[in-house]
């Protein structure tokens, strides 16, 4: 009688994903996406903003700084002759008042540039400075009894809807003052910007009603910024 063999298999067999199991997982990987996604776009938004506070601060205390040691006035109100800049606001520089800062910043020459502004390169050097590497506007108005007034800010100003120009500029208390996309929209993805006040305090504007209300504010019959 003929023997039979039989033939054993180790195979199993292997079901395929069903097209409701792969719509779940594709529902769970898209979920996590969704959460993930914010969380990395806001640790470079955080990081930038706060970066320009902190350069506009150290300019702030270097400020104050300067003012104690010359009898409460701040650079603009000082002669060339004692290390101030009253006699170059004619030049319509704002980098010739940020100048006489240089003993009060030693090895700070990166708080003069915003790491969202493009358009400008941070320094090596202090001595080097130029209105090309500088990130701020200054406020040649400002005194130190004026705790409400604006000193320095991020340089994207606009009025009306159109971007201020460089040199010397008259903010009125009625100006429809704003911010351009220049700087800050690559990181925080809406138009804001830094204004340093006399005070040495920093503060985030991010829509024009604000921003407007601090000009208001300030004390000022008018205030003329020199931007760079």
């Amino acid at each position: 009688m003929p023997v039979v063999m039989k033939t054993l298999s180790c195979k199993r067999a292997v079901g395929a994903f069903t097209l409701v199991e792969l719509l779940v997982v594709a529902a769970m990987l898209a979920i996590l996406v969704a959460l993930l996604l914010p969380a990395m776009d806001h640790r470079p938004t955080r990081a930038t903003i706060v970066h320009c506070i902190n350069n506009l601060r150290q300019v702030g205390i270097a400020l104050q700084m300067f003012a104690d040691d010359n009898n409460g006035q701040f650079p603009q109100q000082v002669s060339i002759t004692n290390g101030g800049s009253l006699e170059l606001i004619a030049s319509n520089s704002p980098v010739l008042h940020f100048r006489t800062l240089s003993n009060y910043l030693h090895g700070s020459q990166l708080v003069w540039h915003c790491q969202a502004d493009d358009s400008r390169q941070p320094l090596t050097n202090n001595s080097a400075l130029t209105d090309a590497n500088l990130s701020y506007f200054f406020s040649v108005d400002a005194t130190h009894a004026m705790t409400n007034a604006i000193h320095a800010g991020d340089r994207n100003l606009q009025v009306a809807g159109q971007p201020v120009k460089p040199g010397l500029f008259t903010l009125t208390t009625n100006a429809a003052l704003g911010w351009t996309r220049e700087m800050h929209t690559k990181y925080a993805g809406r138009r804001c910007g830094n204004l340093l006040f006399v005070d040495a305090h920093v503060q985030v504007f991010q829509a024009n009603l604000p921003l407007a209300s601090a000009v208001q504010h300030q004390d000022l019959t008018t205030n003329r910024l020199v931007v760079p």
